[in-house]
């Protein structure tokens, strides 16, 4: 029994109508040659309409059908390529004239002298609607999370501390009253320094939940204070005065205190320096010191935090630290107009 031959030409387009990605395909002059079922869903061309006709006329955005040409044209001529056999993210344009992310891959196909482009389009609106949400959805955690901080600080400087302070005050008086009983007097003194640590702790938890000065003054003078309580000298080269979005303030700050920490603990530095500043929409973080070096991202679990915290925010951080160089965190946090 003998085999019907195959009809490539016939496996070839049930291919092409099976794909549930768009492929185009266009010959050196830009002309399309090839435009599956999933493109004419997509771009509401049908394929009578499209063959024959200027690709970047159906499918490339305005603004960028000039450098479309001028690649192509660059890459015909002698030029590396840029995009071919790469997968890239771009915007395309349907025919109604609206535009949509798409994931691209072209791959070249032919002879030297009659060169064809195939590109496979997938369309990928979806896929960036659900990452902007888990973007959404993250920020609200931290938000929710920083609220809940900010209350509890509130709680705790309203409520413990004033009873605390409260306290401090009734002893100093009893003390003050059993001046001549020597032991209840030592007792009294022990207790009044006992509660003066107890304080002092309670204070630095709150301000370790959400410092007041933050809330109520800014980066300007929260900063000020980190900087005065770092155990190595610390200049502030800029802090910006303005107020900005509360959960870009306090990520700031924890930002500034971990890495002043980690300078204190691990970089054997002699001094640091904080610059934060904004630019543009962006409010610009850096921490460096003239410490040994070598810190990585994942060497601690409070890198690790930050990295999430920051990047939830839709912002960005990253460590440069060579060896017996210093080091120099950078954050980027996104902030408004």
């Amino acid at each position: 029994m003998t085999r019907s031959p195959i009809d490539l030409r016939g496996h070839y387009r049930a291919l092409l109508s099976a794909s549930l990605d768009c492929v185009v395909a266009m010959d050196h002059r830009g002309c399309v040659t090839e435009w599956n079922p999933a493109a004419v869903r997509t771009f509401g061309y049908s394929e009578a309409d499209a063959l024959g006709r200027d690709m970047a006329e159906l499918i490339v955005p305005r603004g960028l059908r000039e450098r479309h040409r001028e690649g192509v044209a660059r890459y015909l001529s002698g030029g590396d390529p840029v995009v071919l056999d790469r997968r890239v993210e771009i915007v395309a344009m349907r025919r109604d004239g609206s535009e949509f992310p798409c994931e691209l891959t072209i791959t070249r196909i032919g002879n030297d002298n009659d060169p064809m482009f195939v590109g496979y389009i997938r369309d990928i609106t979806e896929r960036h609607a659900t990452e902007a949400e888990l973007r959404a959805s993250r920020a609200r955690i931290v938000t929710a999370a920083d609220d809940a901080r900010r209350r509890l600080e509130r709680d705790l400087h309203d409520g413990a501390q004033q009873h605390l302070v409260g306290l401090a005050l009734t002893l100093r008086l009893a003390r003050r009253k059993v001046a001549d009983d020597s032991e209840a007097a030592e007792l009294l003194d022990e207790a009044i320094e006992d509660l003066a640590v107890a304080t002092a702790e309670l204070r630095e938890l709150a301000r370790g939940l959400h410092p007041a000065v933050l809330t109520e003054g800014g980066l300007e003078p929260a900063l000020g204070g980190l900087a005065k309580r770092a155990t190595v000298p610390v200049t502030i080269e800029h802090a910006p005065a303005e107020r900005l979005p509360a959960t870009v303030e306090i990520t700031a700050y924890f930002i500034v205190a971990e890495a002043l920490t980690n300078v204190a603990r691990y970089a054997e530095a002699s001094r640091a320096y904080v610059r934060v500043q904004r630019a543009g929409d962006t409010l610009v973080v850096e921490v460096r010191d003239d410490g040994r070096g070598g810190a990585t991202m994942g060497a601690g679990s409070g890198l690790r935090g930050l990295l999430d915290r920051v990047s939830a925010l839709g912002g960005s951080l990253t460590v440069v630290s060579p060896e017996g160089e210093g080091t120099v965190l950078r954050a980027e946090l996104p902030c408004g107009s």
